[in-house]
């Protein structure tokens, strides 16, 4: 609404009009607001790939810019890959939503080893959602990848640009048709989005009496409910805490009201407020999860028929399994790899059944694992890991769910019975001397000492680590030791940032780089293993610091070289 300099001039002309038209006015501009599409799963989580968290502001901009343009969103058009392309390191370019983005690929053995993005103008939230499709690239050998929801001009322009360095890597991708196409998707309706649509879940037939809280995922992150039963029945629904905008949480919440009338959770999202009326119902539908009795109420109760039960004595009565899990009562340990490290949780099992998941520790972002730590209750409801990654949280959520197979598996090695070992004794055959034949002239072959390339010693080796095009650090030096006896690198230490405008919270990266993570190994593994410096894979989430390990073992190796 513009802003009037001097309102004293319109007084006269607001005193004709009418209350209507303000109410017409604000139903216009809202009427042009389209929601986005969201899909609930059996259990109310969220499907499909990461999505970001937009600011009051992004929001508006990008109501604004659908409102102007009225331009669908692109998509993607699958292509023929080969699958094969020659080894070596290419990079490609595609357009995403503010401009060029730049990936840089790795290709070993012929196949896509890793994905990096060198630069991009995108907005840092998008982009980083976009990314994870990367991972399904890499792990699919393929670009014919979905785009991530929310992130959909981010993530063209990321497989357009993989596409394009996988066309200079000699793929079948090299053909015209392997760029992708930005047209409006057919699933589009006229107003430019998708229908929105919440699946319908089975619901327990009855609940305890009792106050039950709930997380679910919103438009802005996680939001909490409390849900109230009497009766039997649902009798409250209040909303604890949310990071949704305001109007969009009201209009929402309309819902609760049909949810307690209709005692379902299976109803209709509200227009114009989609992802904040799917995170009410997937919040209200984790809390009903702890209220079910798994009982069939009283007035539906069927009257049971007679019928002769056999004597006891005759058949044993044979022991129903209590749960899933048919692994000793216990608490085990397990760790999975999250987005900024290890998380490491402890498992509950009584009578077969995940009673408890505790998160012992994680390094990632405390955000983004409040939103992927929704899951956890998901787990325990249906018992079982076979659960989406909560959106917005992907590389978090696959932490959590790898810590929480790890300590099942430990469960499962509990139950299995101790084995002996037996180790077979082999009886070597006797020596052969071999006596060389008289007359004959033995000649030895000498082979000349290659000449040793580097000087035996310490040597400290330095390199600045510039930030990526994110820029969420300030540059400072990395500096490292590197050991060397007879040519070879037998270690890298003390490695440690410095700089005027150093920031401790670096060393939490620099360690990650140098040392890896459980599933990455760290570059010194890689470069003492490799005895080189080419070659080595940085570590996810440290790309920069990984770089900077790798520069500043090459001026190290540069001290050491002799006649240097």
């Amino acid at each position: 609404m513009k802003k009037w300099e001097n309102p004293k001039k319109i007084l006269p002309v607001l005193g004709f009009l009418p209350t209507a038209v303000l109410a017409v006015c604000i139903a216009v501009s809202l009427g042009d607001y389209t929601a986005p599409v969201l899909s609930l799963d059996a259990a109310g989580s969220e499907t499909g790939t990461q999505t970001g968290t937009l600011t009051t502001e992004k929001r508006k901009e990008r109501k604004t810019a659908a409102v102007t343009t009225k331009a669908p969103a692109p998509a993607v058009t699958p292509v023929s890959e080969s699958g094969t392309y020659r080894d070596g390191t290419y990079t490609g370019t595609g357009t995403g939503f503010s401009g060029p983005i730049t990936v840089q690929v790795v290709i070993e053995g012929g196949k896509i080893k890793d994905i990096t993005v060198v630069s991009s103008t995108d907005d840092s939230p998008y982009l980083q959602n976009a990314s994870a499709l990367l991972k399904q690239i890499v792990a699919l050998q393929s670009t014919n990848v979905d785009t991530v929801s929310g992130a959909t001009y981010s993530s063209v322009g990321l497989i357009s640009a993989v596409r394009d360095a996988l066309q200079k890597a000699g793929g079948s991708s090299a053909s015209d048709s392997a760029l992708p196409i930005l047209a409006a998707s057919e699933s589009q309706n006229k107003t430019g989005e998708n229908a929105p649509a919440v699946e319908a879940i089975a619901e327990p037939a009855a609940y305890r009496d009792g106050v039950y809280t709930g997380t679910g995922t919103g438009f802005g992150g996680q939001m909490t409910v409390q849900v109230t039963v009497s009766g039997g029945k649902i009798t409250d629904i209040q909303v604890l805490s949310s990071k949704d905008d305001s109007p969009y949480l009201q209009n929402a919440c309309a819902l609760l009201q049909n949810i307690i009338a209709s005692q379902s959770t299976n109803v209709d999202a509200v227009s114009g407020a989609t992802y904040s009326s799917a995170g009410l119902i997937e919040a209200v539908r984790n809390a009903l999860a702890n209220a079910a009795t798994g009982e069939v109420p009283a007035e539906t109760t069927p009257v049971p028929t007679a019928k002769t039960e056999p004597p006891a004595t005759t058949v044993p009565a044979v022991p129903q399994e209590t749960g899933k899990f048919p692994y000793p009562d216990g608490v085990y340990t397990g760790s999975g790899e999250g987005y900024g490290g290890t998380t490491k949780i402890e498992l509950t099992l009584k009578n077969g059944t995940i009673q408890k998941i505790h998160v012992v520790s994680n390094e990632d972002d405390e955000a983004f694992f409040k939103r992927a730590g929704t899951l956890i209750s998901l787990v325990i409801q249906r018992q079982s890991t076979d659960v989406d990654a909560v959106s917005g949280a992907t590389f978090s959520s696959e932490g959590i769910l790898e810590a929480i197979q790890e300590a099942l598996e430990a469960a499962k090695q509990a139950a299995q019975p101790a084995t002996t070992t037996t180790t077979a004794v082999t009886t070597a055959p006797p020596e052969t001397t071999i006596t060389p034949v008289t007359g004959t002239t033995n000649t030895e072959t000498t082979t000349e000492p290659v000449p040793a390339i580097y000087e035996n010693g310490t040597y400290e080796g330095t390199a600045d680590c510039y930030p990526d095009a994110d820029e969420d650090f300030a540059e400072y030096v990395l500096s490292l030791k590197v050991q060397i006896e007879n040519d070879q690198i037998v270690s890298i230490s003390n490695v440690n940032g410095s700089g005027a405008e150093y920031d401790k919270l670096n060393d939490r990266y620099i360690s990650r780089a140098a040392d890896g993570t459980k599933k990455i190994a760290g570059t010194i593994a890689q470069i003492l293993e490799k005895q080189q410096t080419d070659s080595i894979d940085a570590v996810s989430g440290a790309t920069c610091s990984s770089d900077a390990i790798v520069r500043a073992v090459e001026n190290a190796l540069e001290q050491a070289r002799k006649g240097a």
